[in-house]
């Protein structure tokens, strides 16, 4: 089991680069921080038990799905 310190060095690793794919998508500053922090809380709240080896692909994930429901509720 990872530590706390292990999942706040993890996202502060991928805060940054996760925020500029996130902006170059959904071209709106506002809607891209709340995505990658939305991504953080889920994987925080969801899967802090995983081996660290996991995360990326797991926040990877989790990042493309809250990015593709952002544009769903945009169309609506």
């Amino acid at each position: 089991m990872a530590t706390e310190k292990e999942l706040s060095d993890f996202l502060k690793s991928v805060e940054k680069r996760a925020f500029k794919r996130t902006l170059f998508a959904v071209r709106d500053e506002e809607a891209a921080l709340d995505i990658v922090q939305d991504t953080m809380i889920r994987l925080a709240e969801k899967y802090a038990d995983r081996p660290t080896a996991e995360w990326p692909m797991l926040f990877q994930r989790i990042l493309s799905n809250a990015t593709m429901d952002w544009f769903r509720r945009q169309k609506v």
